[in-house]
């Protein structure tokens, strides 16, 4: 290669001197104008050898310091990858279509460097034209950030990890809850959302799906006494009335929350409110990673939305936005399925009408980037009363199927479960009841046995 006459033209190089920061080059061999692109090699050693438009990361650089050449960068054609060794040469180029989005990549053909391990070696056993002649038959690779559709897999949806609710007529319509997508889901205040996700999870964890909880307005022990009466269910608890107050309580028998208790040992964790960052957006997330890699959990709460504490000085409602974006990439990236509690926003509406996706509250891109949007509304006595039903589970948003019915369910009050009116059944087993009955079945046969 032979540098251009036009070189004295190169006036208006732009980001030559934040280039030369980060990337090690000979400023008189630098010309975008030439048609042969920018070569990254491995070494300084080999930047002198190629010449032309050669450059390599320098001395103390990461990859991440690229980020302050990218004017330079996007003046050449294309970068093309002279690194000899497979291995380096894979991660730069992973590295540059990362940072570098919207500039083509080239590598050479997989014989052209003939045994030789540096282009210092190839120009000493046949000069610059051997150099030179490394560019005839590169292969540009296909374009980061974009996909030919016509090699997109198909997706056997009936294939896919999903996580039932529990209720059959809602499971019907959306197919289950999917790996890596969002649910948001809304209702007023007292009307059952945060029990109706605890036994979500628990139909999870009952489906062999271990799960983890924020709840920002819980203490520990009350989340667990919630949902280990909706574990144990209505024949399994017992009514107490309070000696002072007259109040009547249920409670969940001592042997009973002992099998319930080695049911869930590792497979229902809750997020630790009580620590000094417990609110953070940050916090909750690395502890939600924790949580994947270490227990394996698949399915996750955040109750609610409105009690998580934001860093920064942005708006609070984009910020909520923000954090639903990072949850979407959460559970993408680990292929776990989030369940968010938002509060709709106060409209001054008649509290009998039904929510809609635009009355979440916050910012609209809470609703844009969830996969599944549900409401959860309680009716009025009269209105129960003739409806047949007490609560009304509806689906506002569903990408999967674009379904977008409505559910009717009765509230078992002592065991705080939530079931389809009609069809349904309040007194669901769970596997630690099974775990009882294997128990029981162990003591009898050691009664029956004349040499226990």
């Amino acid at each position: 290669m032979e540098m251009p006459t036009g070189r004295k033209k190169m006036m208006d190089l732009q980001g030559l001197s934040d280039a030369a920061s980060v990337l090690t080059f000979e400023e008189r061999f630098i010309n975008p104008t030439v048609s042969t692109g920018l070569w990254w090699c491995a070494t300084a050693e080999d930047v002198h050898a190629a010449e032309i438009n050669a450059v390599c990361l320098g001395l103390g650089r990461s990859w991440d310091d690229l980020s302050l050449c990218k004017n330079f960068l996007k003046q050449f054609r294309f970068i093309f990858v002279v690194i000899p060794d497979k291995q380096k040469r894979d991660e730069a180029v992973k590295e540059l279509q990362k940072r570098c989005m919207g500039i083509s990549v080239l590598i050479p053909c997989a014989s052209a460097f003939h045994g030789c391990t540096s282009i210092a070696e190839i120009r000493a056993q046949g000069g610059i034209s051997a150099v030179n002649h490394l560019l005839m038959g590169a292969i540009e690779l296909p374009a980061h950030g974009l996909l030919d559709l016509a090699d997109v897999q198909r997706v056997d949806m009936s294939k896919v990890p999903c996580v039932g609710s529990g209720i059959q007529e809602l499971d019907r319509a959306i197919g289950g809850f999917f790996e890596g997508e969002v649910s948001v889901w809304t209702g007023r205040r007292g009307e059952g959302k945060s029990t109706l996700l605890s036994q979500l999870l628990i139909e999870a964890v009952n489906q062999g799906m271990p799960v983890c909880a924020y709840s920002g307005e819980l203490p520990a022990w009350r989340f667990k006494a919630w949902a280990s009466l909706q574990a144990a269910g209505p024949e399994h608890i017992t009514c107490q009335t309070d000696p002072g107050s007259g109040k009547e309580y249920y409670s969940v028998p001592q042997a009973v929350q002992s099998l319930i208790d080695d049911w869930w040992a590792k497979r229902f964790l809750l997020f630790d409110n009580t620590v000094s960052s417990s609110n953070d957006a940050d916090a909750i997330l690395e502890v939600f990673n924790y949580a994947v890699r270490r227990y394996n959990c698949c399915v996750f709460l955040i109750d609610n939305l409105m009690s998580i504490r934001m860093q920064g000085d942005q708006d609070y409602y984009r910020q909520q936005g923000e954090f639903t974006g990072r949850l979407a990439e959460f559970a993408k990236k680990q292929g776990v399925h989030v369940h968010l509690i938002a509060h709709p926003r106060k409209t001054g509406k008649d509290t009998g009408n039904r929510l809609d996706a635009d009355d979440v509250g916050g910012s609209g891109e809470i609703t844009n980037r969830a996969d599944n949007v549900f409401a959860l509304r309680r009716l009025a006595d009269e209105k129960a009363e003739e409806k047949g039903f007490s609560s009304v589970l509806s689906i506002l948003k569903n990408r999967s199927f674009g379904s977008t019915i409505s559910v009717g369910l009765d509230f078992e009050p002592g065991s705080r479960r939530f079931y389809k009116a009609g069809t349904g059944n309040p007194n669901k087993k769970y596997g630690w009841n099974f775990m009882q009955q294997i128990e029981l079945e162990e003591v009898a046969d050691d009664e029956n046995n004349p040499f226990g």
